[in-house]
């Protein structure tokens, strides 16, 4: 067996594919709709209590635990020491150790200065420490303001009305304020049944892709078409000849409901064509080997492992000719060669098959065990960590196989913010790939990225350039300009807005520069109409570029101001350019040894009012190769594999 060079391929496509695939899984909790909450009364029967010492432990435990990774970083940092200098790290420290006794003036002024809008402060060390600090926050705040029974009331009346209009409504924009609602009723230790229960409601997954098997098989499948010698030892016995294998190497999705399991197959056929001497007599034998080898590998949400390999093989052999070197009783000698030949097949054979089989085990953890593990450092280090560093990492990820399609399906929603609160739009079934993504998933994740920081162009510049890109016109600076920053607002910075065949995009700003000229808050956004284009999918702009101060109703008669309409001007030029009227959605290209099988048309582009965004990708007409020797296949590659029979 001589060359699964495509099979060492295959680890890393898999891998590649799971964090970029989908399918279904019911979500952890039973799901309500917002429908069934909103029509029971909230917060019955759970009347307030004042949080206890042991839950005011619980807290300053987690901000303990938050600050721990934080520690680890700024000990790593240049800037560590100026970092804990301005959020008072000894004060942190006591207070984190305080308990019942921790001081809310105190934690209020260091929880200011991680809420500030200052850069770095959005990293997911700095912003867990946030969120500590402020659930620690809300329960002293229970357990010693005398109007903490009437916050209560107010928190659960609000609750209650934003679930009502969002049950009518239908949309993600009604649920804003949810999220964080539902952070302070938690961080309070109060009406524990009502959180779960809502929760259990917008909770639901907020990510789904789905990969089919054909896609991930265009780059793994391969012709195996190959000649190799024949030089063995059987029964004492030295065989010697040639041998030709065909067959196939192919990928085969594994139900599996507990992770992506995927088997590498070589199916393949060897015709041998051998001689053997033994004294006077040479035997000629034609054998048939046929094999079935499998490497196994399993993904799931923390690591990439596999099976030993397995083999099963098929052996068998028929006397072609005997040739016998001998003067005299040449037909006694070839009959009692050929008695014995009769006798000692099967053992030959099984000594054959066992030896195939060692070989195909042998050679399959030999050329896929580099991959493999390759495959597995890269899922740590290009796909887990950097999900981590940056915040990204959902909460719930779960990777599975079905006959034919990988999926994985995932929820990215901290703890002040929410998920999707529907099922997401059934897969177009013409698809080889599809994503479905709630407006959530994409508006949490540039929330943990953006919220409070600033962006300058030069930032801009740099990293296209440490990226080898290029930077585009929209971005660039304007000779008639000066260079421009813009301060993320801390909530919703970049926000989705799905609507039925539509789709805004929002960009907030709390403060924008430009040059040494400072400008207030401005909401940019963009709305797009999908609309269907000989063959592919466009978005068309609706209107201009809209841009107001955050709350300003245009024509509400409310005047803006001169730094406002300056910035207007400033703006508008700039982001006419970044939302284009027209765009027009290009083919996928695929990477890696998934290029060949793109790039793939857009076939589906659906949005919904309950902020549902589909894609599904067209499949490509398969273009089918036969090899001289007349086995077809779907995908062009150099033979593969050969098994020496006996």
């Amino acid at each position: 067996m001589s060359g699964l060079s495509h099979g060492r391929r295959f680890a890393g496509v898999a891998v590649a594919a799971a964090v970029v695939l989908a399918g279904w899984l019911p979500p952890p909790v039973a799901a309500t709709d917002l429908a069934t909450v909103a029509a029971n009364p909230l917060g019955e029967g759970e009347a307030f209590r004042s949080p206890s010492a042991a839950d005011m432990d619980a807290a300053a435990a987690k901000v303990r635990a938050a600050m721990t990774p934080l520690d680890s970083l700024l000990r790593r940092s240049k800037s560590g020491e100026a970092w804990k200098a301005y959020l008072d790290w000894p004060t942190l420290t006591e207070q984190a150790a305080a308990g019942s006794n921790a001081d809310p003036a105190t934690l209020l002024r260091i929880y200011r200065r991680l809420d500030a809008e200052e850069n770095g402060l959005e990293m997911p060390e700095f912003a867990a420490v946030r969120r500590a600090v402020g659930g620690y926050l809300d329960a002293v705040d229970a357990a010693t303001n005398p109007a903490a029974e009437k916050v209560l009331a107010q928190r659960l009346t609000k609750l209650t009305e934003t679930l009502t209009e969002a049950a009518t409504t239908g949309t993600t924009e009604s649920l804003e304020s949810l999220g964080p609602l539902l952070a302070r009723l938690e961080g309070s230790r109060q009406a524990p049944a009502t959180v779960a229960r809502v929760r259990s409601a917008v909770s639901r997954p907020n990510l789904y892709l789905d990969v089919d098997e054909n896609l991930l098989a265009s780059a793994v499948n391969r012709i195996v078409d190959e000649h190799a010698p024949v030089n063995d030892t059987i029964l004492g016995t030295r065989v010697r000849g040639m041998g030709h294998t065909t067959g196939f190497v192919l990928l085969d999705f594994v139900p599996s409901l507990n992770a992506a399991v995927v088997d590498l197959v070589l199916d393949a056929t060897n015709h041998s064509s051998t001689r053997s001497s033994k004294g006077p007599v040479t035997v000629h034998t034609q054998g048939t080997t046929t094999l079935d080898a499998r490497k196994r590998i399993m993904i799931d949400d923390q690591r990439v492992t596999s099976l030993p390999a397995t083999a099963s093989a098929d052996v068998n052999t028929r006397t072609a000719g005997i040739g016998v070197k001998s003067k005299f009783a040449k037909n006694l000698i070839r009959k009692m060669a050929s008695k014995k030949i009769a006798e000692i097949r099967p053992q030959a054979e099984a000594i054959s098959r066992g030896r195939a089989e060692a070989r195909a085990r042998q050679q399959f953890e030999a050329q896929t065990s580099g991959a493999l593990a390759q495959a597995a450092s890269d899922y740590q280090t290009k796909f887990r960590r950097p999900l981590l560093e940056r915040g990204w990492y959902p909460e719930m990820l779960h990777l599975t196989t079905s006959d034919s399609t990988m999926s994985v399906v995932a929820r990215k929603a901290l703890s002040d913010q929410i998920a999707a609160f529907t099922a997401p739009p059934a897969v177009d079934p013409d698809a080889i790939l599809a994503a479905r993504v709630h407006e959530t998933m994409v508006n949490n994740a540039a929330e943990i990225t953006l919220g409070g920081r600033t962006i300058t162009q030069q930032f801009v510049e740099d990293q296209i350039k440490k990226n080898n890109g290029t930077l585009p016109e929209s971005l660039a600076n304007d000779p008639d300009q000066p260079p421009w920053s813009i301060t993320f607002a801390k909530r919703l910075p970049v926000q989705l807005d799905a609507d039925d065949d539509r789709v805004k995009v929002t960009v907030r700003g709390s403060r924008f520069t430009s040059g040494d000229r400072e400008f207030p808050a401005m909401d940019i956004w963009a709305a797009y109409r999908i609309e269907p284009a000989a063959g592919t999918i466009r978005l068309v702009r609706d209107g201009d570029v809209q841009i107001y101060p955050p709350g300003f109703v245009p024509g509400g008669g409310e005047k803006l101001s001169v730094a406002e309409t300056s910035l207007r001007r400033i703006l508008q030029k700039r982001f006419n350019k970044v939302f284009k009227e027209v765009v027009d959605v290009e083919p996928l290209d695929l990477p890696g040894e998934l290029k060949h099988a793109g790039p793939l048309p857009m076939e589906q582009l659906v949005a919904r009012k309950d902020g549902w965004v589909a894609a599904g990708w067209r499949k490509k007409a398969p273009v089918v190769l036969v090899s001289e020797h007349g086995i077809p296949s779907t995908a062009a590659g150099e033979p593969t594999l050969a098994v020496a029979g006996p």
